[in-house]
């Protein structure tokens, strides 16, 4: 974010299937519709939108816009 990448790139791809992996680490299956439901509530949550925002205001929406990119 610091460098003006855009969810839509292949960073912002790369940084969406982290996110995945780390979902899949809790459980082996993974789907899709519940990793865009939990990215949400970073944005709708301000605890999470606080968390996530820490290291860089606006992470928890970048965050959200990458993965909503990469499952379209």
């Amino acid at each position: 974010m610091r460098v003006g990448l855009s969810p839509e790139s292949e960073k912002g791809k790369e940084i969406a299937a982290l996110h995945r992996r780390w979902l899949t680490l809790t459980g082996d299956r993974y789907d899709p519709a519940r990793h865009r439901g939990i990215v949400e509530l970073y944005v709708m949550d301000q605890r999470f939108t606080a968390y996530y925002d820490q290291p860089l205001p606006g992470c928890a929406c970048f965050l959200r816009d990458t993965v909503v990119h990469r499952e379209k």
